[in-house]
This record gives structure tokens, C-alpha cells and sequence, in this order.
């Protein structure tokens, strides 16, 4: 073994200090983006809410009864018609989530903004939404129902 080559093993003092450093300035700036839970609460949400878009729309089809989309400030619900026959009853039947038992509603995690702040959109048994073209946003993310078709555009 040569002599030379018995000395360049290891790091320079100059090296370590500079990838502690470097370490130093990466967590300051990063572990707090770790810690806060509200754009990944935020996001559940959205996506929380255009699953039951797209299950109100496809529950329609498969019922053959209307189903209502409510969308307030802070929550949304599911409700069916009290008589899938009759048009003009009122949708006081509460929807189900699909492996539970509960009601098929949720409400917005604090610090959750919805727009609008009322709304309330019908499928009706061929799977359009009334009215059409509607954009909900939470949170700067926004997705579209259109009207004809009911098909919720999250893109």
C-alpha cells in the first residue's frame, strides 16, 4: 500500500461542516411543511366531496330516483326523494354511505373555505345535474359538474 494512499481516507473538516450545514438549512425549511396538516386536510376534503358528486350522480342512475347534493360553508349531505314516483316530494330520505352505516354527509375541516357557500345540485334518474356547469372550490382546488352528462371534471 502506498503511503499516499494511506492519508486520503475520510472527510475534510471543510466537507462536514458544510453538509451540516446544509442539513441545518433543508429542516428549517422543510420539517415545517411536515408538521402542518392543513393542506393534506384540506385536499381529504376536496376529494371528499367530489366522491360524493360522483356517488349522488351514479346513485341516480342505479336508483332511479333523483338525489341531492347540498353544499353548504362548512359541510355537504346526500338526500334522496321521500318517493322516487313523485317529482315534486321533498328529498328528506338520507343517503347511506355505501360500506357503512352512516349518513352519506360531511363537514369541512376548520380553516376550510367552500364556494359557493350554497348550493344544491339535483341528479336526476338519466344522470344529469341540475343546474349545470357548476364549479365547486375548496380551497383554491375547484371541480365542474356538467350538466348534461352529471359528470364531475376534477382535473
Amino acid at each position: 500500500m502506498n503511503r499516499i494512499d494511506s492519508h486520503n481516507r475520510g472527510f475534510t473538516l471543510v466537507e462536514l461542516v458544510t453538509v451540516i450545514l446544509l442539513l441545518g438549512i433543508l429542516s428549517a425549511v422543510a420539517l415545517p411543511r411536515f408538521f402542518d396538516a392543513t393542506d393534506f386536510t384540506s385536499r381529504g376534503f376536496y376529494d371528499e366531496v367530489a366522491g360524493a358528486a360522483r356517488y349522488a350522480q351514479k346513485l341516480a342512475v342505479a336508483s332511479g330516483c333523483d338525489v341531492r347534493l347540498s353544499i353548504t360553508s362548512g359541510s355537504y349531505a346526500l338526500h334522496q326523494r321521500q318517493s322516487c314516483v313523485d317529482h315534486s316530494s321533498a328529498f328528506n330520505r338520507t343517503v347511506s354511505q355505501p360500506a357503512g352505516s352512516g349518513a352519506f354527509a360531511g363537514s369541512a375541516p376548520s380553516g376550510t373555505t367552500l364556494s359557493p357557500s350554497s348550493l344544491s345540485i339535483i341528479f336526476d334518474a338519466l344522470g344529469r345535474a341540475t343546474p349545470g356547469g357548476v364549479t365547486v372550490t375548496i380551497d383554491g382546488r375547484s371541480f365542474t359538474i356538467v350538466g348534461e352528462s352529471g359528470y364531475v371534471d376534477a382535473s
